[in-house]
Protein backbone atom coordinates (compact mmCIF):
# COMPACT_ATOMS: atom_id res chain seq x y z
CA UNK A 1 0.00 0.00 0.00
CA UNK A 2 2.69 2.53 0.89
CA UNK A 3 4.19 1.79 -2.24
CA UNK A 4 1.28 2.81 -4.50
CA UNK A 5 1.43 6.17 -2.78
CA UNK A 6 5.09 6.42 -3.30
CA UNK A 7 4.58 5.75 -6.87
CA UNK A 8 1.29 8.62 -6.91
CA UNK A 9 3.90 11.06 -4.94
CA UNK A 10 6.86 10.55 -6.86
CA UNK A 11 4.60 11.08 -10.34
CA UNK A 12 3.33 14.38 -8.69
CA UNK A 13 6.53 15.62 -6.71
CA UNK A 14 8.68 17.85 -9.51
CA UNK A 15 11.62 17.17 -7.14
CA UNK A 16 10.92 13.49 -6.60
CA UNK A 17 10.38 13.29 -10.80
CA UNK A 18 13.93 14.71 -11.34
CA UNK A 19 15.72 12.42 -8.85
CA UNK A 20 14.06 9.52 -10.62
CA UNK A 21 15.07 10.91 -13.92
CA UNK A 22 18.96 11.26 -12.85
CA UNK A 23 18.55 7.72 -10.85
CA UNK A 24 17.33 5.93 -14.26
CA UNK A 25 19.75 8.04 -16.41
CA UNK A 26 22.81 6.80 -13.73
CA UNK A 27 21.32 3.58 -12.95
CA UNK A 28 23.71 1.29 -15.12
CA UNK A 29 27.06 3.04 -13.81
CA UNK A 30 25.54 2.65 -10.41
CA UNK A 31 24.57 -1.39 -10.63
CA UNK A 32 28.47 -1.54 -12.32
CA UNK A 33 29.77 0.11 -9.64
CA UNK A 34 27.96 -2.21 -6.78
CA UNK A 35 28.74 -4.86 -8.48
CA UNK A 36 31.81 -4.40 -8.27
CA UNK A 37 31.63 -3.62 -4.97
CA UNK A 38 29.08 -6.84 -3.33
CA UNK A 39 29.94 -9.88 -5.70
CA UNK A 40 25.94 -11.12 -5.47
CA UNK A 41 24.20 -9.07 -8.66
CA UNK A 42 21.08 -9.50 -6.47
CA UNK A 43 22.18 -7.60 -3.39
CA UNK A 44 23.60 -5.21 -5.81
CA UNK A 45 20.40 -4.89 -7.11
CA UNK A 46 18.90 -4.50 -3.63
CA UNK A 47 21.02 -1.76 -2.87
CA UNK A 48 20.44 0.49 -6.10
CA UNK A 49 16.79 -0.32 -5.38
CA UNK A 50 17.39 1.16 -1.88
CA UNK A 51 19.54 4.07 -2.91
CA UNK A 52 16.52 5.15 -5.14
CA UNK A 53 14.26 5.20 -2.14
CA UNK A 54 16.20 7.36 0.52
CA UNK A 55 16.71 9.74 -3.15
CA UNK A 56 13.31 10.21 -3.40
CA UNK A 57 12.81 10.56 0.06
CA UNK A 58 15.58 12.98 0.78
CA UNK A 59 14.93 16.31 1.43
CA UNK A 60 16.47 19.59 0.45
CA UNK A 61 18.21 18.09 -2.12
CA UNK A 62 19.67 20.36 -4.67
CA UNK A 63 18.02 20.51 -8.31
CA UNK A 64 21.78 19.69 -10.12
CA UNK A 65 22.68 16.50 -11.38
CA UNK A 66 26.00 16.39 -10.05
CA UNK A 67 24.73 16.76 -6.46
CA UNK A 68 22.10 14.10 -7.10
CA UNK A 69 24.54 11.86 -8.82
CA UNK A 70 27.08 12.05 -6.27
CA UNK A 71 24.95 11.98 -2.86
CA UNK A 72 23.52 8.66 -5.08
CA UNK A 73 27.01 7.20 -5.19
CA UNK A 74 28.01 7.83 -1.52
CA UNK A 75 24.38 6.84 -0.06
CA UNK A 76 24.85 3.46 -2.26
CA UNK A 77 28.55 3.27 -1.41
CA UNK A 78 27.00 3.77 2.40
CA UNK A 79 24.36 1.04 2.27
CA UNK A 80 26.59 -1.61 0.69
CA UNK A 81 28.88 -1.39 3.86
CA UNK A 82 25.78 -1.38 5.94
CA UNK A 83 25.09 -4.19 4.34
CA UNK A 84 27.88 -6.38 4.88
CA UNK A 85 28.52 -5.19 8.46
CA UNK A 86 24.61 -6.96 9.34
CA UNK A 87 26.05 -10.29 7.50
CA UNK A 88 29.19 -9.84 9.66
CA UNK A 89 27.05 -9.46 12.82
CA UNK A 90 24.86 -12.12 11.89
CA UNK A 91 27.29 -14.68 12.05
CA UNK A 92 28.04 -14.94 8.62
CA UNK A 93 32.03 -13.92 8.01
CA UNK A 94 31.95 -14.92 4.15
CA UNK A 95 34.49 -11.80 2.95
CA UNK A 96 33.52 -12.90 -0.46
CA UNK A 97 30.49 -11.29 -0.73
CA UNK A 98 32.26 -7.33 -0.61
CA UNK A 99 35.31 -7.40 -2.52
CA UNK A 100 37.78 -5.30 -0.48
CA UNK A 101 38.79 -2.22 -2.30
CA UNK A 102 42.43 -1.24 -2.69
CA UNK A 103 43.30 2.28 -1.55
CA UNK A 104 43.68 3.70 -4.22
CA UNK A 105 40.34 2.78 -5.69
CA UNK A 106 38.53 5.64 -6.86
CA UNK A 107 35.76 7.20 -4.31
CA UNK A 108 32.44 7.30 -5.45
CA UNK A 109 32.71 11.60 -6.12
CA UNK A 110 35.98 10.22 -8.41
CA UNK A 111 33.08 8.30 -10.33
CA UNK A 112 30.89 10.71 -11.02
CA UNK A 113 33.76 13.15 -11.88
CA UNK A 114 35.00 10.95 -14.19
CA UNK A 115 31.77 9.95 -15.79
CA UNK A 116 31.33 13.92 -16.14
CA UNK A 117 34.90 14.23 -17.70
CA UNK A 118 34.10 11.71 -20.19
CA UNK A 119 30.38 13.98 -20.97
CA UNK A 120 31.87 16.62 -21.51
CA UNK A 121 34.68 15.89 -24.18
CA UNK A 122 31.91 13.43 -26.24
CA UNK A 123 30.02 16.68 -26.41
CA UNK A 124 33.19 18.59 -27.42
CA UNK A 125 33.75 16.43 -29.99
CA UNK A 126 30.08 16.45 -31.03
CA UNK A 127 30.36 20.06 -31.51
CA UNK A 128 33.74 19.80 -33.63
CA UNK A 129 33.75 19.56 -37.52
CA UNK A 130 33.40 16.01 -38.80
CA UNK A 131 36.81 15.54 -39.98
CA UNK A 132 38.27 16.86 -37.07
CA UNK A 133 36.63 14.60 -34.62
CA UNK A 134 37.34 11.98 -37.06
CA UNK A 135 41.10 12.56 -36.78
CA UNK A 136 40.51 12.76 -32.80
CA UNK A 137 39.09 9.09 -32.65
CA UNK A 138 41.00 7.62 -35.17
CA UNK A 139 44.40 8.86 -33.38
CA UNK A 140 42.90 8.23 -29.63
CA UNK A 141 40.84 5.57 -30.34
CA UNK A 142 42.41 3.19 -33.01
CA UNK A 143 45.84 4.79 -32.07
CA UNK A 144 46.13 5.58 -35.94
CA UNK A 145 49.65 7.17 -36.78
CA UNK A 146 49.74 11.19 -37.93
CA UNK A 147 50.72 9.28 -41.35
CA UNK A 148 48.22 6.55 -42.12
CA UNK A 149 45.31 9.10 -40.38
CA UNK A 150 46.50 11.56 -43.24
CA UNK A 151 47.04 8.84 -46.15
CA UNK A 152 43.28 7.66 -45.31
CA UNK A 153 41.43 11.45 -45.33
CA UNK A 154 43.72 12.36 -48.43
CA UNK A 155 45.19 15.40 -46.44
CA UNK A 156 48.46 16.76 -45.32
CA UNK A 157 50.41 15.08 -42.28
CA UNK A 158 50.19 19.15 -40.96
CA UNK A 159 46.51 19.20 -41.39
CA UNK A 160 46.20 16.03 -39.31
CA UNK A 161 48.45 17.69 -36.77
CA UNK A 162 46.22 20.85 -36.53
CA UNK A 163 42.94 19.08 -36.15
CA UNK A 164 44.52 17.28 -33.65
CA UNK A 165 45.22 19.87 -31.77
CA UNK A 166 42.52 21.85 -32.60
CA UNK A 167 40.29 18.66 -30.81
CA UNK A 168 42.77 18.69 -27.87
CA UNK A 169 42.62 22.22 -27.29
CA UNK A 170 38.55 22.09 -27.65
CA UNK A 171 38.40 19.40 -25.22
CA UNK A 172 40.97 20.87 -22.64
CA UNK A 173 39.09 24.68 -22.72
CA UNK A 174 36.06 22.75 -21.72
CA UNK A 175 37.34 20.62 -19.23
CA UNK A 176 38.82 23.29 -17.51
CA UNK A 177 35.92 25.21 -18.02
CA UNK A 178 33.67 22.11 -16.63
CA UNK A 179 31.04 22.59 -19.92
CA UNK A 180 28.05 20.40 -18.92
CA UNK A 181 25.82 22.70 -20.57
Amino acid sequence: MADERETGAVATDPDARFVTSVFLRFQHSLLRYLRDLLVRREDAEDVAQETYLRLVRAEGLEQSEVRVRGFMFKVATNLAYDRFRQRRSHGRHDDTELVALPDEAPQADRVVALEQAVAIVERTLLGLPARCRQVFLLRLSHEWSYEAIAEHLGVGKRTVEREMQQALQACATNLEKGDLR
